[in-house]
């Protein structure tokens, strides 16, 4: 038996070290279920029994090469074509369930933990972007407080010179009114 845990840890470790996490994560999830459910149903054959063809097996699981060989040292042996069947010993399939738990468990904290500090990053950038647009707004509204205390410096400068009256010379408008009388001589009128 001890040899055949290695194997399973071999095995286990070898797919945990060598695929993304989450990938990993779910190919563990579903080999724990179809585990779990022949544990908790030893008599069962339904269980014992899985197709090769399931697109969740195909995409999640069968693609790992290392998790072909995890169901073959556990003692799954093919049906069929189609099929695969659970004719191992129920306690080497517990200790993989309890070795994947484990590992499960290892890669849920690392994968929360990196999304913990992406959000936190994202956070951070966030605060920069703000702290950015209200350092330019903060900028902005001294530039305008500025040119408002300039405009109310003009006024008061304005209101204080003497209004002075213009200095030009008189400038005479109009026709000059000269008056002029005619005289009549006596000749040759009416």
């Amino acid at each position: 038996m001890e040899s055949d845990t290695d194997e399973v840890d071999k095995i286990i470790e070898d797919i945990y070290t060598n695929y993304n996490g989450k990938r990993v994560l779910e190919a563990f999830k579903i080999l724990n279920k179809l585990f779990s459910n022949i544990i908790n149903n030893p008599e069962e054959e339904k269980f014992k029994i899985f197709k090769k063809s399931n697109i969740n097996l195909q995409l999640k699981v069968l693609i790992i090469k290392e998790c072909q060989d995890i169901l073959k040292s556990l003692g799954y042996t093919e049906l069929d074509e189609e099929r695969l069947i659970f004719k191992g010993d129920i306690k080497r399939l517990k200790y993989a369930t309890y070795s994947m738990k484990k590992k499960i468990n290892d890669i849920e904290a690392i994968l929360e933990k990196q999304e913990r500090e992406e959000e936190e990053k994202k956070q951070e950038e966030i605060r920069k972007e703000f702290e950015e647009k209200n350092k330019i707004l903060m900028e902005q509204k001294m530039e305008m407080e500025k040119l408002k205390q300039q405009c109310l410096n003009d006024r008061r400068e304005v209101a204080q010179k003497k209004v002075r009256s213009s200095v030009a010379n008189d400038l005479k408008f109009g026709a000059k009114e000269v008056k002029v009388e005619f005289q009549c001589s006596g000749g040759g009128g009416r």
